[in-house]
């Protein structure tokens, strides 16, 4: 007996005729379903590849926009490093502009404290200590110029380093250090 299918396939309808099946009828769905799946696959990895590629790309422009800020941030630095030394000099000059006037009334102080006929010829600062120089015509003008140095309330006490006669000149030549108070 023979069998006759009166269906018309899609195939059949559209070439008029139709080509021997290589898979058995009862497996065409899952084998369908299979390719279906594969396919929805391998274009999910195709979009995740392109995905990546594209990422990839992003990162790359990321990390030479990293590099340029990484080089404006070490410029940066350098700036502000040099700014900070400016800044510490400019007070540096500000200090020594304040301190001009301020030794200035100390040293008025210092000479006011002479008697006549004693003098200063050099004075040698040293962290705030103070050795003076200095000639007199006789050895007692040094010894009034040792009292009256070792009562001024600015420094802790007035000490005699040297003095010696002076033959050229008919005097005498001495030092006298003085510490600040604390």
């Amino acid at each position: 007996m023979r069998r006759f299918d009166y269906r018309l396939t899609r195939a059949r309808r559209l070439t008029g005729f139709e080509l021997p099946s290589a898979f058995p009828h009862r497996l065409r769905r899952p084998l369908t379903a299979l390719a279906v799946s594969v396919g929805f696959a391998c274009s999910a990895g195709v979009v995740q590849s392109i995905r990546l590629q594209v990422a990839d790309g992003q990162a790359a422009g990321y990390a030479l926009r990293v590099a340029a800020a990484e080089h404006s941030v070490a410029h940066v630095r350098t700036l502000a490093a040099d700014v900070e030394q400016i800044r510490t000099l400019l007070a540096r000059v500000d200090d020594i502009r304040r301190s001009g006037p301020a030794r200035a009334s100390e040293l008025a102080v210092l000479g006011n404290n002479l008697p006549d006929d004693a003098w200063f010829t050099a004075i040698h600062v040293e962290r705030n200590a103070l050795t003076l120089e200095g000639r007199g015509t006789r050895l007692a003008s040094v010894g009034a110029t040792l009292a009256n140095l070792a009562r001024l309330t600015a420094y802790a006490g007035a000490r005699l380093v040297s003095v010696r006669d002076d033959p050229s000149r008919r005097g005498v030549i001495y030092a006298i250090a003085l510490e600040p108070s604390r």
